[in-house]
């Protein structure tokens, strides 16, 4: 359970990385929408996206390395260190994948507030 718990909390504090990406991918949307600039709307949800993609990616080499060689950090027990080990394949490989979720999903909301502050929604 001591893995568990210490391999759950690194999971949560980097979506919390990932739910701020996307909330300023929507502050970059609706700033953007505000100004009538349409082109500049896909154009900012790509770039938004790929900055997913990096810093997905470069989570994923931090928390393998990281977990790999610094789970001694939170434990001095061998056996918790091994199941970290094992754990460490999984929460740092879904890194990726997390990002693009969260902040797919907030570019996806921030649309869809944008809207039904238009009336198009309703």
């Amino acid at each position: 359970m001591a893995a568990f718990q210490i391999c759950a909390q690194v999971w949560l504090a980097t979506l919390l990385l990932a739910d701020g990406l996307a909330v300023a991918g929507q502050a970059l949307l609706a700033s953007v929408f505000a100004k009538k600039g349409h082109y500049k709307v896909a154009v900012t949800i790509a770039r938004v996206l790929q900055l997913a993609v990096v810093l997905g990616v470069g989570l994923t080499a931090f928390l393998a390395a990281g977990m790999w060689f610094g789970s001694g950090v939170f434990t001095s027990d061998a056996a918790v260190i091994s199941t970290i080990h094992k754990g460490v394949s999984f929460v740092a490989g879904m890194q990726t994948i997390n990002m693009l979720a969260f902040v797919f999903d907030g570019e996806w909301r921030g649309m869809a507030s944008i809207r039904i502050g238009q009336g198009e929604g309703e």
